[in-house]
């Protein structure tokens, strides 16, 4: 029995040793991913910290404390950067909570598995489309004298709508609503179906159990009950997912405005990734610039805290509850 257990003992640390080994080639193979990640991503997020409470040009350095983020609340484009981001950012929530959520169970509820996966295929080409090329299709359709929208206008007899669509102080920031907001990423343009947000609703659709479908069926349920307290319900973690990736792109975004406006007329389209910008790179002010991306990152952290708070599934694990449920059980016992 000794020599037995004395085998065992030593095949279990041989095992332990090799697999050991294995993890230290694996972990090998990580370093130089993780060297670039903190060289290209880490570093500059964290030295922006440090360059906001500096002075800084880009080659002149002096120490002013938090005199940057005084200027910020006296900044002439601090006013009208909230309000276009709060327009373009509201636009894109409710378009995401409705327009995906509507494709999505109506794809889901094909009985054609054939018809499912052509739908998906058409709604996810724009995903493979470069951002670029769709802002530049936009900004002929919204040409003010060639271009498409105008021209159709003109066509019915509704000279009198046609507009520099662009130009306009009260049209243009509703004209970005429709491309999609400030930037690429989960923005929702026109039709306001994104390819992303409808794979993540999919996807939360896939993983409802049939069972619990069919019982509901059984017990008479129609297709908006179903879906109001089936489907919805157990759809939270993919809608804050959806809200979540949308208010980051839209916060930090402004590909479509730099390429498309620059922030005019006046400043009837600045955004605040507009204005970092332009203060880093157009008035050379990186230190003033680093001390409104930290802004922009207090301001997100603040938006992801409230909404993994406020939009928990029922059926999502939390590893604290399950902790009180064994603790309280080994009590009552």
């Amino acid at each position: 029995m000794i020599g037995k257990q004395s085998l065992n003992e030593n095949l279990i640390a041989r095992l332990r040793r090799r697999r050991a080994i294995v993890l230290a080639k694996i972990y090998l193979c990580l370093i130089p991913g993780l060297i670039f990640l903190l060289i290209f991503s880490y570093y500059p997020f964290f030295s922006a910290f440090f360059y906001s409470l500096y002075k800084w040009d880009g080659a002149n350095l002096s120490y002013i404390g938090f005199q940057n983020f005084i200027n910020i609340a006296s900044d002439e484009r601090l006013i009208p950067s909230i309000v276009n981001i709060s327009i373009l950012t509201g636009t894109s929530i409710i378009y995401l909570l409705t327009f995906p959520l509507m494709a999505a169970v109506f794809i889901h509820n094909l009985k054609n598995f054939k018809w499912q996966n052509i739908y998906r295929f058409l709604f996810t080409i724009p995903l493979v489309i470069p951002w670029v090329v769709t802002i530049l299709v936009w900004a002929f359709l919204y040409d003010p004298i060639d271009g498409p929208i105008n021209r159709f206008l003109i066509s019915l007899g509704l000279q009198h709508y046609t507009r520099a669509w662009l130009a306009d102080f009260d049209i243009t920031i509703w004209a970005l609503t429709m491309i999609g907001g400030a930037g690429s990423g989960t923005g929702v343009g026109f039709p306001f179906v994104s390819g992303m947000n409808l794979l993540i609703y999919l996807a939360g659709l896939n993983n409802i159990s049939k069972e619990v479908k069919e019982s509901a069926f059984i017990a008479g349920a129609s297709g908006w009950q179903m879906f109001r307290f089936i489907e919805l319900p157990l759809k939270k973690t993919q809608i804050r997912i959806n809200i979540f990736f949308t208010i980051i792109s839209q916060l930090q975004a402004f590909q479509t405005v730099i390429l498309l406006t620059r922030g005019g007329p006046g400043y009837s389209t600045m955004v605040p990734g507009m204005a970092m910008y332009q203060d880093a790179f157009d008035f050379s002010r990186m230190g003033y610039a680093s001390a409104i991306g930290v802004v922009l990152f207090l301001i997100m952290l603040i938006f992801t805290l409230f909404i993994n708070q406020r939009l928990k599934s029922e059926t999502e694990f939390d590893p604290n509850k399950l902790k009180n449920e064994l603790f309280q059980k080994r009590k009552d016992n």
